[in-house]
C-alpha cells in the first residue's frame, strides 16, 4: 500500500525534473509600451556581371494594394545603412511616377528591395525611407524641396521627422487621389505610382 504512493511521488519528481528544463513555452511578456522589432539586415551590394553576361535580374516587390488605394502601405525589408542615392520623377499620362534609388554607404547598387511605408493624408503623401544613413550628391536627394510643378504632383519635401535611421517625405498633390507603392532590388528602389484624377 505503501509503494503507490512513493511511486507516484517518484513518477511526478522524474517529470518534473524532465519537463522543468523546456520551459513553458514563449516567456516573453507584451505591454502597451513594447515595441516590435523586425529583423534588419545590411546592404548587399548587386553583383557584377561576368564579361558577356546580362545583369543580374531585378528582385521585385509588387503592391498589395492593387493598382491604387488610399490605405497606409509598406513594402520591402528593412535594411540598416542605405544612401539615399537619388530621386526621379515623371510623368506617364494617367499617373505619375516618382522613384527613391537606395545604394550601399560606397554608393553601390543594392541587392535587395529596401523598406518603404506611405499614408495619404488629403493633399499629401507621407513617405517613410527606412534604413537611410546617408545621402548621395545627386542634387535631387540634397535638396530639401524639389519643385515638380505636375498639375497632380506639386513638390517632394523631405521633412524635418527625418533621422539617422529614416527619411521621411512629404509628396505635396493638387487633390487627395489613389496611390500605390512597389519595391524593386538590384538596385534598390521605391516605386511610388501616383494615380491621375
Amino acid at each position: 500500500m505503501r509503494s503507490l504512493p512513493v511511486g507516484l511521488l517518484l513518477a511526478v519528481t522524474m517529470a518534473v525534473i524532465l519537463f522543468l528544463p523546456l520551459g513553458c513555452g514563449d516567456t516573453t511578456t507584451t505591454n502597451a509600451t513594447s515595441v516590435k522589432t523586425e529583423p534588419v539586415e545590411v546592404p548587399v551590394a548587386a553583383p557584377e556581371p561576368a564579361p558577356g553576361q546580362p545583369p543580374v535580374e531585378a528582385q521585385e516587390e509588387t503592391s498589395p494594394y492593387g493598382a491604387g488605394s488610399t490605405t497606409p502601405q509598406a513594402v520591402g525589408t528593412l535594411i540598416d545603412g542605405l544612401q539615399l542615392k537619388n530621386i526621379r520623377w515623371s510623368d506617364h499620362g494617367n499617373y505619375y511616377r516618382i522613384v527613391f534609388e537606395m545604394a550601399t554607404p560606397d554608393g553601390k547598387p543594392v541587392l535587395q528591395v529596401p523598406h518603404a511605408e506611405a499614408s495619404i493624408n488629403g493633399p499629401s503623401l507621407r513617405v517613410v525611407l527606412g534604413g537611410i544613413r546617408s545621402l548621395g550628391d545627386s542634387p535631387s536627394v540634397t535638396s530639401r524641396e524639389n519643385i515638380i510643378g505636375d498639375t497632380m504632383v506639386k513638390s517632394i519635401r523631405r521633412t524635418t521627422e527625418s533621422d539617422d535611421q529614416a527619411l521621411v517625405y512629404e509628396i505635396s498633390l493638387s487633390q487627395p487621389t489613389t496611390y500605390s507603392l512597389a519595391g524593386l532590388g538590384s538596385p534598390g528602389r521605391i516605386i511610388i505610382d501616383i494615380n491621375k484624377i
